[in-house]
């Protein structure tokens, strides 16, 4: 999702390749979890988007954590340059997704 990615057939197609039966399952444990919500599109009413809930967002900082991690110790990391910027100032890049996020979700 900070990726801007909010249909499942997006999450799809993503770089992680996630298998399709591994993908439905996990989606539905974070909205059981009142992480995600699952809401028909305003675009297309046959589609589903998913949201973050406000406990979703607050888990941000854990994120940026393990994306810090991740960068720190895996050469080939693909969000190096994220990583970069996590590392010059941590507090300005959560600052920046709590503020798109809380837009888009809160």
């Amino acid at each position: 999702m900070l990726r801007g990615k909010l249909s499942y057939s997006e999450f799809l197609k993503s770089e992680e390749k996630i298998a399709t039966n591994i993908l439905v399952n996990r989606l539905n444990v974070l909205e059981s979890e009142n992480i995600l919500y699952k809401k028909v599109s305003p675009e297309n009413k046959s589609k589903f988007v998913y949201s973050l809930t406000k406990k979703g967002i607050d888990l941000l900082p854990i994120v940026i954590e393990i994306m810090d991690w991740g960068a720190k110790y895996n050469e080939n990391c693909p969000r190096r340059e994220l990583g970069k910027k996590i590392q010059v100032d941590k507090s300005k890049v959560i600052s920046d997704y709590l503020e798109k996020l809380t837009e888009e979700f809160g």
